[in-house]
């Protein structure tokens, strides 16, 4: 059965209310919670929180960008959530993309496969406890070593799109993270994935593939769709991202949506994103609706959700309580 995970933090669960959030969906029977990181807040912090008010949960990132920090970093903040979590810790890392690395934080985006390649390679090499020293072509350390070695390591997840990536993390990774793929487009990025555990002797049917959803929970579906495609047609007009939903059979969707944004026509980029696009990617809709379409997700091959659930309502007290029910009534229909 897939597992039942969360996205953390959600607006407007700050403060008690985001304790209250993680006991909350682990009460009802949730089994992971997952942060993200983006211009709202890093990864690391919301699994440390996470881990002190929750007692079994399954705590992970998703996903660190492996250019914004170095790999002695990660580690250390690795090694810090998963002693305070008992080592219920996963780290999930990825190489992001062109606007947020160079961008936003001024690092060069420079031999994206190789740098995680060499990140991940090091990050191993780091939990053992011994003393680093590597000098690869895009990752060097000098004499580092951990305080005390970390029992258990943390798994090592993937952050994937595109066939490459894909095949990448199916070979280095422990675990799979994928985001934005609908389960009628999987089956082939699935191929991907095992065809580079298979190069490398890793069996392929015990991979675990973690799934960013955003699940909207309000009634008001009008309203909903028209704020999911304005959040779709910002990740389309991306060109990695837009690169990707192609591969998946977005082709003509994407090209028309970053044709018009690129040349300024805002209104027409959002317009050509059509709504069975956004009911594809997104899950939205009725308890019984929401439990099918993620019972569609577990029937392609992801074995862990990671549900960003969302609701537009127009407080935060009203969201907070829409979200709590949705979560509560999600994990009574999956039991």
């Amino acid at each position: 059965m897939m597992r039942l995970g969360i996205t953390i933090p959600l607006d407007g669960f700050q403060n008690p209310h985001f304790a209250d959030l993680v006991r909350h969906a682990e009460r009802v029977g949730f089994t992971d919670a997952w942060s993200y990181e983006t211009f709202h807040g890093d990864a690391f912090v919301p699994v440390a929180a996470a881990a002190v008010v929750s007692d079994k949960m399954r705590l992970g990132t998703a996903i660190v960008p492996v250019f914004t920090r170095p790999a002695a970093l990660i580690a250390i903040s690795s090694a810090t959530v998963q002693r305070i979590s008992g080592g219920r810790f996963i780290l999930g890392v990825g190489i992001s993309t062109p606007t947020i690395v160079e961008q936003w934080m001024g690092v060069p985006y420079k031999m994206p496969v190789t740098r995680l390649r060499e990140t991940v390679e090091a990050l191993r090499s780091i939990f053992t406890g011994q003393k680093v020293t590597t000098a690869g072509k895009t990752v060097h350390i000098n004499g580092f070593r951990l305080s005390g070695q970390v029992e258990p390591p943390p798994p090592i997840y993937i952050g994937a799109q595109g066939a490459l990536m894909l095949r990448t993390a199916g070979e280095i990774g422990d675990g799979v993270i994928v985001n934005y793929i609908t389960p009628e487009t999987f089956a082939p990025l699935l191929q991907h994935i095992r065809e580079g555990a298979l190069s490398v002797g890793k069996p392929t049917d015990n991979i675990d593939i973690c799934c960013r959803i955003q699940v909207a929970v309000d009634p008001e579906e009008d309203l909903v769709r028209e704020n999911l495609r304005r959040e779709l047609t910002a990740y389309v007009t991306v060109p990695q991202y837009n690169k990707f939903f192609r591969e998946i059979g977005f082709d003509n969707e994407a090209r028309v949506a970053l044709e018009a944004w690129n040349s300024g026509d805002r209104k027409k980029a959002l317009q050509s994103i059509p709504q069975s696009m956004v009911e594809s990617i997104y899950v939205l809709g009725s308890p019984d609706r929401i439990t099918k379409r993620l019972r569609e997700f577990e029937k392609a091959g992801i074995t862990t959700s990671t549900l960003q659930f969302t609701s537009f309502a127009p407080n935060h007290d009203e969201r907070r309580a829409r979200i709590l029910k949705a979560i509560e009534t999600l994990a009574s229909n999956w039991g």
